[in-house]
């Protein structure tokens, strides 16, 4: 027992000092309270400051028109069809100059480029960063056509429809069914001269064999068959590439309803980008919230440093 008093009061001497150490909850809430302009005031700064901010950002944020468009596109057989690929189009000098003859588009170019740094590229790339095309991850046949609105939507329909026209340019299905129509026109008729000749020496062999003209119909088919072996390959040779050109050109006749290769699936709509004009505004505020209380607490250490000086 006379072991245990010591220690009993060595606890006793030390309770104390660990209620000192203690944080008191009302104590901190006294000196928010009692530091409370501090605080308001701090935090109506940062708001301020911040709103600022997202209005900046919100003013240059970019908002956008969007066409959306379906390539269908098909060779059908046919050689030198042009694959439309709507990622080349910027590659293209000639494609540049075209989208920048559009007057908004070449003013905001020329704004925005030094005159040291003007060139063909640096158009290319202005383009580039004006214009983007996403595909469709299921279709990639399914396309859109984005562009930034930089002066009024006028000029961004006209950009839009300047890449359009530039992608039509493209598409020479029309022209290579009419050269192949012509090709299988101009076959065919040489192919009608020469079943016309064929015909003219079978009505000479008739005029000439006098072998002919006891035969029935029938038998003078087989006749000239058996007779003439090289005339009737000659004949069934010529008949058989006018059935197929005749075949070629009707079926070169139907593709006329797949001639629209792209599609337009929706009209030029208008997207409003999406800015951080809230999260940065949100920030602020709970930033000034924070920084209103560090500056109370630090107000409450310098009040309670100099009431300890003075003393």
């Amino acid at each position: 027992m006379s072991r245990g008093t010591p220690m009993s009061k060595e606890l006793k001497v030390m309770e104390p000092k660990q209620y000192n150490d203690e944080i008191d909850l009302y104590e901190l809430i006294e000196i928010l309270v009692r530091h409370k302009w501090s605080i308001i005031i701090t935090t109506v700064v940062c708001t301020m400051l911040s709103l600022g901010g997202a209005l900046y950002v919100r003013s240059k944020t970019p908002n956008y028109l969007i066409k959306n468009i379906l390539i269908q596109q098909d060779t059908y057989g046919l050689k030198g069809v042009n694959r439309i690929d709507v990622d080349s189009v910027l590659l293209q000098d000639k494609n540049i100059k075209k989208i920048l003859e559009i007057e908004p588009i070449k003013k905001e170019y020329l704004e925005k480029t030094p005159e040291n740094l003007r060139s063909l590229m640096s158009e290319r790339k202005f383009l580039q960063d004006l214009i983007t095309i996403s595909k469709d991850d299921k279709n990639s046949n399914d396309i859109s056509i984005r562009t930034v609105i930089v002066t009024d939507e006028a000029s961004g329909r006209e950009t839009i429809n300047r890449y359009l026209d530039i992608l039509r340019e493209q598409d020479n299905l029309s022209d290579v069914i009419a050269e192949e129509k012509n090709i299988k026109n101009t076959s065919l008729e040489k192919t009608k001269i020469e079943l016309e000749k064929i015909q003219n020496e079978i009505l000479d062999i008739f005029k000439k064999d006098s072998d002919l003209r006891a035969l029935k119909p029938e038998e003078k088919v087989n006749y000239i068959t058996y007779k003439y072996p090289e005339l009737n390959l000659k004949r069934s040779e010529q008949e058989k590439y006018y059935n197929t050109y005749v075949n070629e050109l009707v079926r070169l006749d139907s593709l006329n309803d797949k001639l629209d290769v792209i599609k337009e699936t929706t009209d030029i709509y208008f997207v409003k980008g999406q800015s951080k004009a809230k999260l940065i505004l949100a920030i602020g505020i709970v930033m000034g919230v924070f920084l209103g209380i560090m500056v109370a607490f630090l107000k409450e250490f310098i009040d309670g440093y100099k009431r300890r000086y003075k003393k």
